[in-house]
């Protein structure tokens, strides 16, 4: 049996749908920014020779090829990186247009779209783990201790090698987990790694590149966090599509969602219900509503006329036999 539930509020789905869009634009103008300068250092040199990670071509006998270096082991990624074909031939560059914002080169406005993203999802971001925190939304996707033992089972349920999931409320262990990582771990190190690059923010926070050992180590845990993000919007992304797509995405969109009734999921639905908006709701949605809390009402009034139905009145114990006989025998000795 499936039950039409209200599971995101309104803050909610704005300030999702504004942090998927800053983190896109974010994500492909630092590309942008990396090819001005194709290499990541540890400590505070950026000397080229010293790079430990390198994007870049090399001229082959008239063929250029594009290569990734890590640790001095080449890698061959013409064709992706290093090198793209242009209106006059191949040239070096590190990521191709399609993939930066803009898609053409130039440092100067992939910072401005960098900078300005980056505040919208600073301060969005900011804004909706206060509004969460305050309705208790927050603590539903946190992981514990009791999450962290519930995780190798989880994966088992993913890989089909368990029938039962151990998923309790909303979010299950997996998603607690990487949820919290990003809050508590990522988002604040790419904050302030991105901070200990900037030269204006240097002079008020001059122990901001010390912290990362160096402004080059702190670009360089910037862009390895950044590919975090990445690789926890591909893990969310698959989560939307294999545990239905179109149930997940009308969530988001409209708050609404189909769940399966189950008795796990009475204090998910309890919890859901506390954060009911009514002036949220459509003219369909307000019916839905009506319905349920007719029917609601119903039950409670049979059952609360079966708790209160008043007893039958018990019959009267018989009386003492002696006390009878002496009262037949009296009436006998009457009569006429």
């Amino acid at each position: 049996m499936e039950k039409l539930i209200y599971r995101h509020n309104r803050i909610t789905r704005a300030t999702h749908w504004v942090n998927a869009l800053a983190l896109m634009i974010l994500f492909m103008s630092g590309l942008m920014i990396f090819n001005a300068h194709p290499h990541l250092y540890w400590g505070s040199t950026s000397e080229p020779d010293k790079a430990f990670f390198s994007i870049g071509a090399v001229n082959q006998d008239g063929d250029l090829r594009g290569y990734v270096q890590l640790y001095g082991q080449q890698i061959d990624t013409t064709g992706f990186l290093g090198v793209q074909e242009g209106t006059f031939g191949p040239s070096a560059r590190a990521f191709p247009s399609w993939l930066t914002v803009p898609g053409y080169y130039s440092l100067a406005s992939s910072r401005r779209w960098h900078f300005f993203f980056g505040w919208l999802f600073t301060l969005n971001g900011l804004f909706y783990v206060l509004y969460n925190l305050a309705v208790g939304h927050l603590r539903k996707f946190f992981c514990t201790p009791a999450d962290l033992a519930k995780i190798p089972a989880m994966i088992a349920y993913y890989l089909h090698m368990r029938k039962q999931s151990p998923q309790e409320g909303e979010y299950n262990p997996l998603q607690k987990l990487a949820y919290t990582s990003i809050f508590v771990i990522v988002t604040p190190l790419v904050l302030l790694s991105g901070m200990a690059m900037s030269p204006q923010l240097n002079v008020a926070f001059n122990w901001l590149p010390a912290t990362f050992g160096g402004r080059q180590s702190a670009r360089t845990v910037h862009f390895i966090l950044a590919f975090g993000f990445l690789v926890f919007t591909f893990g969310h992304v698959f989560m939307v599509l294999t545990q239905g797509f179109f149930n997940n995405m009308r969530s988001m969109i409209s708050g609404w969602y189909y769940e399966k009734h189950t008795a796990r999921n009475d204090e998910q639905r309890r919890q859901v219900k506390n954060e009911f908006k009514p002036e949220e709701l459509g003219p369909t949605a307000q019916k839905h509503e009506t319905e349920a809390a007719a029917e609601t009402m119903s039950k409670l009034k049979d059952d609360a006329t079966v708790e209160f139905l008043p007893a039958k009145t018990a019959p009267a114990p018989p009386a003492d036999s002696s006390a009878v006989e002496k009262k037949e025998k009296k009436d006998v000795e009457t009569k006429p």
